[in-house]
């Protein structure tokens, strides 16, 4: 699931063009000629690594039926989900939309309930990760077929480690322990964790922190309390009271990687589907951790995402049979041994371990062990956006805590 955080308000304001369901073409999101079907596919990820790991999987449902074409679409995480209200609801959404479990219940009426298509298209559910498969659904239907799942890990730069002194950290550290090596990991320029501006943090802390996450079982938003202003002024204390991060800025890249691949940071948080990247651009050895435990012990969330069909789609049938190639042995065994993704699918996740970085394994099994379901809003595109918009300020330290939490608890859907 891409997903490098990003902050979304400057998508926004910046009046981004709206996504079509073409792939930079006049073409129908599925269109037929000649006994041929033309499928669009819109997904996250746009470095050269992620689109082409897409587009090969894409390859792969032209080479199961040669009169089957997937077009695929790619952008950003930020740009996806500013885009895709409007692109589902106008005349020309793609065919197949990817889904993150965050946002399936946001999308629920724009997507097909797959249930009565899989025995068809030979997708077994016992076949996949059943806490994926399930936080695919909205009100028991299937709305997407999984391809990834994943725990929040902590990438570092081995290097630094070693020329502060330090020993490399070690799966089931504390966050103490993870301040005081930041601590001895900062000089100058150099700091020793990067951070963005985004409502994902208080998901990834909260719940070793506090023992709880930002949104309620019922789906809304419960940020506006002394729990959450604790994990929020712990976060920001990173930066403006324990100095160990650079100050965030109002920008919807991230920044956290950015440093980090840099080399200006020495540590970051991201999933195992960032190792594609990050093996790809670091000049440093890389090694991952479990998220540092807090009082509650808890490694952060365990996300995931998946593929569905948009409900305007003219040819489901033809959909159906790209989403079963798309989310098959084949395409996540690839996307695994590439880094891009853990794959959902039972048989296919020790592919991922192959060309990951060492000792990941151990880490991953430790993270997933101790950690919880990621959950969000039934508004959380909107969410995101109301909190970028104030917290730059608050996180570094220019604005008080607890009336922005308030501001952003109000903005939220009822």
């Amino acid at each position: 699931m891409k997903k490098t955080t990003l902050a979304l308000g400057a998508i926004v304001a910046s009046g981004a063009l709206v996504l079509t369901g073409c792939s930079g073409t006049n073409s129908a999101a599925s269109s037929s000629a000649g006994g041929k079907t033309t499928l669009d596919w819109t997904f996250w990820g746009n470095t050269p690594p992620e689109i082409e790991s897409a587009n090969h999987v894409a390859g792969l449902v032209n080479k199961s039926d040669p009169n089957l074409t997937v077009n695929v679409q790619t952008m950003s995480f930020a740009d996806y989900w500013t885009k895709l209200p409007t692109t589902l609801a106008g005349g020309n959404p793609p065919c197949l939309v990817s889904m993150q479990m965050g946002h399936v219940r946001e999308f629920k009426d724009s997507l097909l309930p797959l249930d009565d298509k899989l025995a068809s298209a030979s997708i077994k559910a016992s076949d996949f990760d059943p806490g994926i498969m399930k936080a695919l659904q909205v009100d028991g239907k299937q709305l997407a077929i999984p391809y990834d799942l994943g725990p929040i890990i902590m990438y570092y730069n081995k290097d630094k480690f070693k020329a502060a002194g330090l020993s490399e950290p070690k799966n089931g550290w504390t966050i103490d322990e993870f301040i005081a090596d930041a601590k001895k990991l900062t000089k100058g320029t150099d700091y020793g964790f990067a951070m963005d501006n985004t409502l994902e943090a208080m998901e990834q802390w909260a719940p070793t922190l506090v023992g709880k996450l930002p949104v309620g079982e019922n789906g809304k938003l419960e940020l506006n309390n002394p729990d959450m202003a604790s994990v929020l002024k712990w976060y920001g204390g990173l930066v403006n009271t324990e100095k160990v991060a650079p100050p965030v800025v109002a920008t919807p890249a991230s920044t956290a990687s950015v440093a980090f691949l840099g080399g200006t940071a020495a540590m970051y948080t991201d999933g195992p589907w960032a190792m594609i990247n990050n093996k790809e651009q670091a000049k440093f050895n890389m090694g991952v951790v479990t998220v540092p435990a807090g009082p509650k012990g808890i490694t952060g969330p365990i996300e995931g995402s998946g593929f569905g069909i948009s409900n305007k789609c003219s040819n489901p049938d033809a959909a159906m049979k790209a989403l079963a190639v798309i989310t098959g042995p084949d395409s996540l065994a690839y996307m695994g041994a590439q880094g891009r993704a853990f794959p959902a699918r039972l048989a296919q996740q020790s592919t991922w371990y192959k060309n990951a970085v060492p000792g990941s394994q151990a880490t991953l099994e430790a993270a997933m062990k101790q950690g919880i379901p990621y959950r969000a809003s039934t508004t959380w595109t909107q969410d995101w956006l109301n909190w970028s918009q104030g917290v730059v300020s608050v996180i570094n330290g220019a604005s008080p805590v607890e009336p922005f939490l308030k501001s952003v608890q109000d903005q939220s859907g009822p």
